[in-house]
């Protein structure tokens, strides 16, 4: 919560979002990092936040459909970077910043935090989980307490296999009594006054995703921080 969050480490077109070069500016700014991560076909968890490889490569396989070495072939937006596994990333940054690892939903759910667990265990750096999924974060409630766990929510307008009711339910976060997390990052554009301080009223607020200075500003009199991208939160 001390400083503003790089949304996928602190991207450009020479360090393309969710890469090591990302994350290594984010490490020289002094800022905290947000990645996401993805179930491989060898039940390891990547660094990527799509479910494929069509937006930021040439490729257009699933993440799922890939191991973890074929992965280690794909050049990410014409870089030399390729998706890092999650035990890479981790032993790159070190500690050296606060990490927010975004557990993707999707098949699977108990695999993934099961497997991403497995990675954490030996890292000693400031971290947490978080996750859209309540039951992939309520998977550490009951079987990993002592890590920082985060309930992500928001519009939700994208997941359209969704029924109405589950979206509301999950806009109000009706399933952190699953979830029971530590903190809520919630999407700037659908945080009202009032929902703001009802989420407050029990949780720290962390915002997500701001693009401006301006939005920045505004953002901060109603969370306690953001996670931005695209501008210098300093500037």
């Amino acid at each position: 919560m001390a400083r503003p969050v790089a949304h996928r480490g602190l991207h450009s077109v020479h360090a393309p979002e969710n890469t090591l070069a990302a994350f290594d500016a984010a490490i020289e700014a002094g800022l905290p990092i947000e990645l996401d991560v993805q179930l491989t076909a060898d039940d390891k968890m990547v660094v990527h936040h799509d479910t494929d490889l069509a937006r930021l490569s040439d490729r257009p396989e699933r993440i799922r459909e890939l191991t973890v070495e074929q992965l280690r072939d794909i050049r990410i937006a014409g870089t030399d970077q390729h998706p890092p596994t999650l035990t890479e990333t981790l032993d790159f940054i070190d500690g050296r910043v606060p990490v927010l690892v975004e557990i993707k939903a999707g098949d699977h759910r108990y695999l993934r935090a099961a497997a991403t667990f497995s990675v954490l265990g030996d890292y000693s750096g400031p971290l947490a989980v978080q996750s859209f999924d309540p039951f992939i974060v309520g998977w550490f409630y009951r079987n990993a307490p002592e890590v920082v766990r985060g309930q992500l929510a928001g519009r939700l307008a994208d997941v359209r296999s969704m029924s109405w009711g589950t979206r509301l339910l999950l806009q109000n976060l009706a399933f952190t009594t699953v979830s029971r997390p530590h903190y809520v990052g919630y999407e700037f554009g659908f945080t009202t006054k009032r929902r703001s301080w009802l989420i407050r009223r029990k949780w720290p607020l962390l915002l997500w995703t701001i693009t401006t200075r301006r939005d920045m500003d505004r953002a901060l009199t109603l969370g306690d921080n953001v996670i931005f991208e695209g501008f210098d939160p300093s500037g």
